[in-house]
């Protein structure tokens, strides 16, 4: 093996894959390569001003649905064009708390997430698939409907399945697992209230 697991976690995951080794049970000498897509990570000030920003944006919008659904869209877009695509799942969960916090409804956060999934993906596909992937790990409500219902009148089903899809990675950096059943195993601490999972290691995991 040219490098250890713990030698390339220590020398920084690759953004373009991470190729993990691991015995397969029952046969002997046997190892298999799995490669996962990487996930870059923001850090905690890039979060917080992505949060700011669009915290207030949403107090702009005065309580108007549509407002706060572009302010959401706009964001997470600006802020994958800033930070880069292999970032998508990591903004796109720091979109999702900084709205919730500010007491957008679940309609609002996946209709907005949705319409900014659909954008992003008619240039980057994996990005805007992240995208979804991060609302269906860690949807709460009806944030995942409300993606599915607006991806879909946009014209991209594809993401509408995604986000309906079991849960395989996180990029949040909170604790918890998910609220509903279709999140399953969330960030750090367990899996969603009543569908199980457990928790995996942020800024992404990958069940196998």
């Amino acid at each position: 093996m040219e490098k250890s697991f713990g030698a390339r976690l220590r020398g920084g995951i690759s953004a373009a894959s991470l190729t993990v080794f691991f015995a397969v049970s029952g046969v002997s000498g046997s190892l298999v390569a799995l490669t996962v897509p990487a996930v870059a990570a923001i850090s905690p000030t890039d979060a917080t001003s992505i949060s700011s920003s669009l915290t207030a944006a949403i107090q702009a919008a005065n309580g108007n649905s549509q407002v706060i659904q572009a302010a959401i869209a706009s964001a997470t877009q600006a802020a994958i064009a800033q930070f880069g695509a292999d970032a998508a799942a990591s903004i796109t969960s720091a979109v999702m708390g900084a709205a919730e916090a500010a007491g957008v409804s679940t309609t609002d956060v996946g209709a907005g997430l949705a319409q900014a999934a659909t954008a992003v993906a008619a240039a980057n596909p994996t990005a805007g698939q992240a995208i979804a992937s991060t609302v269906a790990n860690e949807g709460k409500g009806t944030e995942v409907s409300s993606f599915q219902s607006t991806s879909t009148s946009l014209g991209n089903t594809a993401l509408a399945s995604i986000a309906g899809s079991a849960p395989s990675a996180t990029a949040s950096t909170n604790s918890g697992g998910g609220s509903s059943g279709n999140s399953g195993g969330g960030a750090t601490g367990g899996g969603g209230a009543s569908s199980g999972g457990g928790g995996c290691l942020n800024p992404s995991c990958t069940t196998l």
